[in-house]
């Protein structure tokens, strides 16, 4: 049974099932996958000048731990196209606990070696390899086709046949593998900049550059299932028995569903940009409202507002609205919303346009809600005599390109109840899909019977849920109707029915938008160099022509050819 929030999470499974079903068995089969094609050229070159940049943040506790300070790099490792590959492999539950770069000039080799981090006999270790810079066969890795079954690491396999480190050859490993496996196959796939192998953790591995020029940049990214625990290893024991560091644990990241294992030392996102404002935390807020006695026809009531994990901006307030009056004409702006009727009858106009004059109308109340996405006209009015209140969240984030975003929906779920024969905790989904601002928005119902409950746990998105009836414990608080409450991404949450009737809460999640990388230079900018530097040749190529001949012959060699790529 789902916990709230860690209902399915819209960024994975999209590719057809039978893409996926070979996926896994290749995977399982051989150890990895891959070659797949990940970012495009001119992301590469964009995410490259990000990692060339000086002055990085220090990474957290060890030199794999740079997505915890790096939003970039964060960002990076949540990219659909690997989170969808990870959850086909790894399940619903990931967490993401090393971010490295690793360079290679021509000559540098890598011995082989399993990562003593994920080489536990048990697997459910993934590690992405992504070439960014002069990335071609003859500089990317060497792996050894079914070698994670083999039941030992390459360590393991070297002492055992008396080989040192740096001179075991790849004709050594592949015989040490053959012993155990004749199937066993050296391998090396042929990537480009931009494709990604994965692989699982134990997979016997190494590399050398033989390219002539070149220096190799790969992104290193590094997953495990959420209740496989990882350790931090003792480098100065790189080989045969392995060790690890007793302290500290690696700091983890959850990246995908929710974790409830707890034997990982998670640490939250970190945060995109927020201008100074100070970030939100997991709350709890209760309006207490009173609909006489406004000061103005529209009357806001504001519970909190910030950046979160997830998002740039979030905010959440409560509106009393006059008898006849409306906020504002129809209007659209950046943000997306989601408004709750919470006392009394509202009239909803959905427009086409500003001056729209058929506009779709549609009364609600308490027992149902609106979506609106950005850019979408709309207003609110009060159709009725006495106030009314409701209740609103809006937030924003980089807009992201979606194929089918979701649209204004508004959504009844007044007469949903669970069934007689329902669990203890019973949950509805209402929808769920991408949005411009989200990876997706999902929205559920939940009852909750007395004494029910569920354990504390980590969501790798924000959740927020709406008290509609009942009294629940959360955060050592008690919460009633009409009290919103909000976890943030990586915030430790857990709660229980503790009244007498049931609970019932709306529940809506907010997952992290697709990945916007360094923006792009102005074409100007871009172009100036190189136009600054064909004008100079044109204007120098006069004077090189007369100057040539008297010139010693060494002198006029060609010239060596630019580095490729």
């Amino acid at each position: 049974m789902p916990l709230p929030g860690s209902m399915p999470n819209g960024l994975k499974h999209r590719d057809p099932r039978p893409v996926r079903e070979a996926r896994v068995a290749s995977f399982v089969g051989d150890g990895f996958l891959g070659p797949l094609q990940i970012f495009s050229a001119e992301e590469c070159r964009r995410i490259a000048a990000y990692l060339h940049r000086p002055n990085h943040p220090a990474p957290a506790d060890w030199e794999k731990g740079r997505a915890v300070h790096e939003r970039f790099l964060y960002e990076l490792a949540i990219h659909p196209t690997l989170l969808e590959p990870l959850t086909s492999l790894l399940g619903d539950n990931v967490v993401l606990w090393g971010a490295s770069t690793v360079l290679r000039g021509p000559g540098d080799a890598h011995p082989w070696h399993s990562d003593i981090e994920s080489s536990s006999r048990d697997g459910r270790f993934v590690t992405v390899w992504i070439g960014l810079e002069h990335t071609s066969r003859e500089s990317s890795l060497q792996l050894i086709a079914r070698s994670h079954r083999l039941g030992k690491t390459v360590q393991e396999a070297r002492k055992e046949r008396g080989l040192r480190r740096e001179r075991a050859t790849a004709e050594d490993i592949l015989a040490a593998a053959r012993d155990v496996d004749p199937q066993a196959a050296l391998v090396q796939p042929d990537v480009r900049n931009g494709e990604a192998l994965f692989f699982d953790g134990r997979l016997w591995h190494g590399s050398k550059n033989v390219r002539k020029r070149g220096q190799r940049l790969a992104l290193l990214l590094q997953y495990a299932a959420a209740d496989c625990p990882v350790h931090i290893p003792d480098l100065r024991q790189l080989d045969w028995p392995l060790r690890y560091r007793p302290t500290p644990r690696p700091p983890a990241i959850l990246v995908s569903g929710s974790d409830v294992a707890g034997v990982n030392r998670l640490v939250p996102a970190p945060p995109p940009s927020s201008e100074g404002s100070p970030l939100i935390n997991t709350c709890i807020h209760r309006f207490d409202v009173s609909l006489q006695g406004a000061s103005s026809p529209w009357e806001p009531f504001p519970a909190f507002r910030g950046p979160t994990r997830t998002l740039v901006d979030m905010s959440c307030h409560a509106s009393v609205l006059g008898g006849g009056h409306s906020p504002h004409p129809p209007h659209i702006h950046r943000e997306e919303e989601l408004l709750l009727p919470l006392r009394g009858e509202v009239e909803l106009r959905i427009a086409d346009s500003p001056d729209d004059a058929t506009p779709r109308v549609e009364r609600v109340s308490p027992g149902s809600f609106v979506y609106y996405p950005a850019g979408q006209h709309h207003t609110v009015r009060n159709p009725g005599s006495a106030p009314v209140q409701y209740l609103m969240f809006k937030w924003y984030a980089p807009t992201s390109q979606v194929a089918s975003p979701l649209g204004t929906r508004v959504v009844h779920h007044a007469d949903l109840n669970a069934p007689m024969d329902a669990e203890p905790y019973w949950c509805q989904r209402l929808f769920e899909g991408p949005t411009s601002c989200l990876g997706m928005l999902h929205a559920h119902l939940t009852v909750l019977q007395p004494g029910a409950g569920y354990a504390a746990h980590v969501d790798a998105y924000d959740v927020a849920i709406v008290m509609l009836s009942g009294t629940v414990e959360t955060l050592g608080q008690v919460v009633q109707p009409l009290s919103v409450i909000y976890y943030g991404a990586g915030e430790l949450h857990g709660m229980r029915n503790v009244g007498t009737e049931p609970a019932r809460y709306l529940v809506f999640e907010f997952h992290a938008p697709g990945v916007e990388l360094v923006p792009p230079q102005p074409p100007l900018l871009r172009s100036l160099p190189g136009r600054v530097l064909r004008l100079g040749r044109r204007l120098a190529r006069p004077f090189w022509n007369r100057l040539k001949p008297h010139l010693p012959v060494a002198a006029t060699r060609a010239p060596v050819p630019p580095t490729p790529g």
